[in-house]
């Protein structure tokens, strides 16, 4: 296997391979090499430091993925020269992902915030619910929300409901949390239009209207098990450790190894400065849970009307052609935040009333996510890097070498992917690419491939997937705490995901 020299050598004919991903190194199916192992060797190191800077010397995780990105593209023996320019461009791709939308989101969050709109939706919630009932709700709204958008708009979307949710409840963020992102991350996976399950479903020649049905039938039970069971398993013990603590404070537990300085109930709003009335609830004039409601699902509408729009007018024409630019997802932020400055704008409190308040207001709520941006900068570098350097035609070559039953396959093709790159939508396209020629042949339904793909797409999230990073940040939790959490809940997913899925290709025969 040579090394990679970038995607300007990539000759035409392996652009228009199917089996040509991301660089220009080709998929190989036949029997793995010892390089293949020494790659391997490369990611699991990779891991491994990775871990040590951040976890044990508490460098800052922009710093540790930096430098383990480095370190990996020179031990897997990239040339020197192209190691920046393949972080630089996994650093670009990241960004021109996600950095518009995160912006747009932190406004529209602040907006929700400081107008007390999420408080109002919060508070419906839990009267409504009750504390008992308030994971189901929050399971519901991840669904509904998660089905059109990215994960990442999702989170950023609802995190405000989250983060009052939390306060009004006593219990810390990431435990409420965690039933929204198991909706938002299954519905991600699973489910059409998202990107990736649109992709595998062109592969695999599946049906769109059984894939989204029986991905709900798959992905309901395992969101189930992973958010709200979970939560309430997780938040059973830490109560049991919070009552130790109240025994005996100067033993020092730290619970769930939510390494956070302040009460992890509030470790999140307290952290957020563009939040500082959400913390306090001070809303003379709040706004009502109806406005925020409708900022939330503005958004939400136009992504989905965006990917039915060829199904709803004439592709090519100018009426589908408007539909697609408003359901693009930045352009779909872009009008909802311009909805919320309507909406919510005359709502905020505690701030100068002047002329230039929801300009001042905008730009304060850039500040909370610029770490976030810089840390997902270093995990798309590192994502480049592992790209180029062939980690994904090695995990490919050697998970592909096993003979299993094709659904297994499938889901274990795309878990090592998955724990190998980081990246859910890579591990999806990889392993559909793989399997696509070899699909009709496999005696299953190509629907029950997806789910398998997709499900195996989500396992293990860690410390070089930028969703790992994104759920650390605004959750204010460090890497042992969100490892306990996130990863834990992610990996119940994919393996509820891929029971559920096999159980009922066996009851469709």
């Amino acid at each position: 296997m040579q090394p990679n020299t970038g995607a300007a050598a990539v000759p035409e004919r392996n652009r228009r391979n199917p089996g040509f991903l991301w660089n220009n190194l080709p998929v190989t199916l036949a029997s793995s090499s010892t390089h293949d192992w020494y790659l391997l060797a490369c990611v699991a190191g990779t891991v491994l430091l990775l871990l040590l800077l951040v976890a044990r010397l508490r460098l800052h995780p922009a710093l540790g993925l930096a430098i383990a990105a480095i370190g990996l593209g020179v031990a897997a023996g990239m040339p020197l020269k192209q190691v920046p320019l393949s972080f630089t461009a996994g650093v670009g791709t990241m960004m021109g992902h996600i950095a518009i939308i995160l912006g747009m989101g932190a406004i529209l969050g602040q907006f929700l915030a400081s107008s007390g709109g999420a408080a109002s939706l919060s508070l419906v919630l839990v009267e409504s619910c009750g504390i008992k009932g308030l994971p189901w709700a929050l399971l519901a709204l991840g669904i509904v929300v998660g089905m059109p958008v990215f994960f990442e708009v999702g989170l950023v979307l609802l995190m405000p409901i989250v983060v009052e949710a939390a306060r009004r409840s006593a219990r810390p963020p990431i435990f409420v949390g965690l039933p929204v992102l198991a909706g938002l991350s299954i519905m991600h996976g699973l489910v059409p239009p998202h990107p990736a399950a649109m992709l595998a479903a062109t592969q695999y020649h599946a049906d769109l209207g059984r894939t989204i049905l029986w991905g709900m039938v798959v992905g309901v039970p395992a969101a189930v098990l992973a958010g709200p069971v979970l939560g309430w398993l997780l938040i059973r013990r830490w109560e049991r450790q919070q009552a130790k603590l109240a025994v005996a404070s100067n033993e020092g537990l730290s619970p769930l190894a939510l390494e956070v300085n302040e009460d992890p109930a509030i470790a999140l709003a307290a952290n957020l400065d563009t939040m500082p009335e959400a913390v306090h609830g001070q809303f003379p004039s709040q706004a009502g849970a109806a406005r925020a409601l409708l900022a939330i699902l503005l958004p939400i509408a136009l992504i989905f009307t965006g990917s039915w729009a060829d199904a709803i007018t004439m592709p090519g024409g100018i009426p589908n052609q408007i539909l697609h630019l408003l359901g693009y997802p930045d352009v779909a932020m872009l009008i909802a935040v311009l909805a919320a400055l309507a909406l919510l704008g005359g709502h905020v409190q505690g701030v100068d009333r002047g002329p230039g308040m929801l300009r001042r207001l905008t730009t304060e709520s850039f500040a909370p996510i610029a770490g976030v941006l810089v840390i997902l900068s270093a995990a798309g570098g590192l994502s480049g890097i592992l790209r180029d350097s062939g980690a994904a035609q090695a995990t490919v070559s050697l998970a592909t070498g096993a003979h299993m039953p094709p659904l297994v396959l499938a889901w274990l093709l795309a878990a090592v992917v998955r724990v190998s790159m980081g990246s859910s939508t890579v591990a999806m396209a990889v392993t559909s690419g793989v399997l696509a020629p070899m699909a009709g042949h496999m005696g299953v339904r190509p629907e029950m491939l997806l789910l398998a793909t997709g499900c195996g797409s989500l396992l293990l999230s860690h410390v070089n997937d930028s969703g790992f990073w994104l759920v650390s940040s605004l959750f204010k939790i460090e890497v042992k705490g969100t490892l306990a959490t996130w990863s834990v809940m992610e990996t119940v997913l994919s393996v509820m995901g891929l029971g559920a899925t096999l159980l009922l290709a066996a009851v469709l025969g």
